[in-house]
């Protein structure tokens, strides 16, 4: 389920990306601030999603060693 949440919030992230390129590119000097916005915008949220992915990994191995160390 957190590795769906995780996609989703990449996924997102990228569609977000994807928007604010065509904003920035094909409508000119109209959006060209909105542009970059939705590109800042979608590449915080492809960040949080790939350092929220490799937190719940990290934290999955350390609490696995503690418990194997724990066992002996």
């Amino acid at each position: 389920m957190i590795s769906q949440k995780n996609n989703l919030v990449m996924n997102l992230g990228l569609g977000i990306t994807f928007v604010g390129i065509a904003l920035y590119d094909s409508l000119g000097l109209i959006f060209t601030g909105m542009g970059l916005i939705f590109v800042g915008f979608g590449l915080t949220f492809i960040y949080f999603g790939y350092r929220q992915l490799n937190e719940v990994e990290i934290i999955n191995r350390t609490v696995e060693s503690f418990e194997k160390n724990r066992r002996k």
